[in-house]
């Protein structure tokens, strides 16, 4: 299996291919032109391996890039819709959008834990060297007095590793956790189970319920722009829903609608919208402007996860750096205790 492509590399072949149907070219010779670039690269493989699909077997854009593993599955299903639909030039651009925005939060994400990353690293050096150069010299003093002296200095020196070792052991599993955030937000593979992580995690459930609701409407304006009905509209974007507790609103509004009840009534009793947008989608069925009303949430949508994602990103650093503030404070007591207690014990 090919390795998935990054972010930024999925957003370039969709601009491309976008502007190359624009331009009356179809798949199978837009992917000729991505791959004559002479200049070897992922990008360059991809493009290749969807063109010799297509023109082996076949078949749709969608089903090529599905075929050969180098896109993600959101991808690829989307571009399955967009075909589907006849939006395929949208649906391309839009992907290329959101690429280019997953890339560019994944870059902020390492800028951001880049200088705490280095911090906690130095910190665990000086922490390992604290308990193993540091506090076995207080313990030979130590050893080396006799009564309630080396009594009070071992009570203050068993405290001292005590303290140490959970200091370590704290900055060892935040440096653990930021590698491997670090390494998975590479793919969006990889970003699929952080935000699978992330929904348990009661801080972060908030900013993924927003991300999965502005790509489950924006694919239910896909389909009902097409003329698809409502409640096959409701069925398809739900699918794209990696949000469990969003899913399963998601496909009990799909179900009430199949039942014969609107779409309105059934987003506002699946509160699968806040009331005020839900609001919004009981004016436009009166007013007949439904297909606007979900085109313009699906951008209101949209930006509310992009404020929400930034605002999460910009705590990042702040937080990890107040934790290691915490550290630096800890370890200097581990490192003190032992001398107030030789001193207390000798005063």
């Amino acid at each position: 299996m090919a390795q998935e492509l990054q972010s930024m590399a999925v957003s370039a072949f969709c601009e491309n291919m976008a502007m190359l149907l624009a331009a009356g070219i179809g798949p199978e010779e837009g992917t000729a032109l991505l791959s004559d670039t002479g200049v070897e690269s992922e990008f360059h493989d991809a493009a290749k391996a969807v063109h010799d699909h297509l023109t082996a077997n076949g078949g749709t854009l969608a089903d090529a890039c599905a075929a050969t593993g180098y896109f993600p599955g959101y991808a690829c299903r989307m571009l399955a819709a967009g075909e589907l639909t006849g939006r395929t030039e949208q649906v391309l651009r839009g992907l290329a959008r959101y690429y280019a925005d997953r890339a560019r939060f994944n870059k902020q994400l390492r800028s951001a834990v880049a200088y705490p990353a280095v911090l906690l690293c130095l910190m665990a050096v000086i922490l390992v060297v604290l308990l193993v150069q540091v506090l076995p010299v207080f313990s030979r003093v130590y050893a080396a007095m006799a009564g309630g002296t080396a009594a009070a200095g071992y009570r203050y020196l068993q405290v001292g590793y005590v303290v140490g070792g959970v200091a370590l052991a704290v900055t060892a599993v935040i440096a653990a956790v930021l590698a491997v955030t670090l390494l998975q937000a590479r793919t969006a593979r990889g970003c699929v189970k952080l935000e699978a992580a992330a929904e348990k995690i009661p801080a972060l459930r908030g900013v993924v319920r927003k991300q999965a609701l502005a790509r489950y409407v924006w694919v239910l304006d896909l389909y009902l722009a097409s003329g698809m009905p409502a409640e096959d509209s409701l069925r398809a974007a739900a699918e794209v829903v990696t949000c469990g507790q969003l899913k399963k609103a998601a496909r009990g509004c799909a179900d009430a609608v199949a039942a014969g009840k609107p779409l309105e009534e059934a987003v506002l009793e699946q509160q699968l919208f806040e009331p005020l947008y839900a609001r919004m989608l009981v004016t436009g069925a009166k007013s007949g402007t439904m297909d606007q009303v979900v085109t313009r949430l699906s951008e209101l949508f949209s930006e509310d996860a992009a404020e929400a994602t930034e605002h999460l990103t910009g705590l990042v650093e702040p937080v990890l750096s107040g934790l290691l503030t915490l550290a630096v404070g800890v370890t200097l007591i581990a490192a003190m205790l032992p001398l107030v207690g030789m001193l207390g014990a000798i005063g």
